[in-house]
């Protein structure tokens, strides 16, 4: 008896807290859908070339306070959108910057420092109520105090700006939609056959095993620790490859920096890939070549699709 006493009383207490713990009203937040972004013109495409873009975060701010970092997933509705609850009420002013992973790595997330915030001035919040937000960016635009890029689109003939190393080293073929589905076509404008509609493709078989494609000499990257340097690509391939510098040093000479392997994909994604660090080390360095390098072993093959490489800088 006296052990169902104490069980009782322990109820009791519990009870209590239970009451005193939920008394009053209660919070209800209102919510922000936020619906997958949109990547618009601003330079046009002669300066930043095809509008292909891996947003795929949220980073929200109210009224200047930050709220977190959210992402853009698919729900069990099969639709896509991140929903976001937000202990607000009236009139607050909304700022979303674009997140991508760098370097295609899911823990290293950043607001994208080349695109737009999209702003909302005086959004009002209702407790309970539903909101839904399709943020729209752009890249900044371009002047000789911000950015820069270098664009490889593989739709003019005669100027691939990428090279082989050397000839021991799979030759990159200029590939058309319209005869090889695998060239990658803007998905904006799928029956676009005029333009846009060209991409670059190495094949490896047989005698020739490995691939090693590297630009042109770059001399001018800044190295002065406030400036970004970014790599964008879009690629679908059947096997991994890898993303690098080449360093031109005084005091090492030519030396190879490893940065980022892509893991093989039957349709097209895009990366951001991180020069700023390798080029702060070598500041001093004459110049810097990034480069493109895979292989398969004897008696495999390989396909290795590549369009819309954009080097930009600030």
């Amino acid at each position: 008896m006296k052990s169902l006493r104490y069980i009782f009383i322990f109820g009791l207490v519990l009870l209590l807290f239970s009451c005193k713990k939920f008394k009053g009203s209660q919070e209800v937040p209102a919510y922000l859908r936020i619906e997958p972004w949109t990547l618009n013109a601003n330079n046009g495409y002669d300066i930043e070339g095809a509008l292909t873009h891996g947003i795929i975060d949220a980073w929200l701010y109210v009224n200047g306070s930050f709220q977190g970092c959210y992402e853009m997933r698919r729900h069990d509705d099969g639709e896509v959108y991140a929903l976001i609850p937000i202990l607000e009420e009236g009139e607050k002013n909304l700022q979303f910057y674009p997140g991508i992973k760098m370097n295609s790595i899911s823990s290293t997330r950043i607001q994208y420092p080349f695109y737009k915030p999209y702003r909302i001035s005086g959004h009002n919040f209702v407790p309970g109520q539903i909101d839904t937000i399709r943020p729209v960016t752009k890249y900044y635009s371009v002047d000789s105090s911000y950015m820069q890029f270098t664009i490889e689109d593989f739709e003019e003939i005669n100027n691939i700006i990428l090279t082989p190393l050397d000839t021991t080293y799979a030759a990159l073929q200029q590939i058309s939609h319209r005869s090889d589905t695998n060239a990658w076509i803007d998905p904006r404008n799928p029956a676009d056959s005029i333009s846009h509609y060209r991409s670059g493709h190495v094949h490896l078989a047989d005698s020739t095993l490995s691939f090693w494609l590297q630009s042109p000499y770059l001399t001018d990257l800044p190295a002065d620790g406030r400036s970004y340097v970014l790599l964008e690509i879009d690629y679908k391939c059947t096997s991994d490859f890898l993303i690098g510098l080449l360093v031109r040093s005084p005091q090492d000479g030519l030396v190879e920096k490893q940065l980022v392997y892509l893991k093989a994909t039957n349709k097209w994604k895009k990366a951001y890939i991180n020069f700023t660090p390798t080029i702060i080390e070598n500041y001093n360095a004459s110049y810097f070549r990034y480069y493109l390098r895979g292989s398969v072993f004897e008696g495999e093959s390989a396909d290795f699709y590549f369009d819309n490489i954009k080097l930009i800088y600030n």
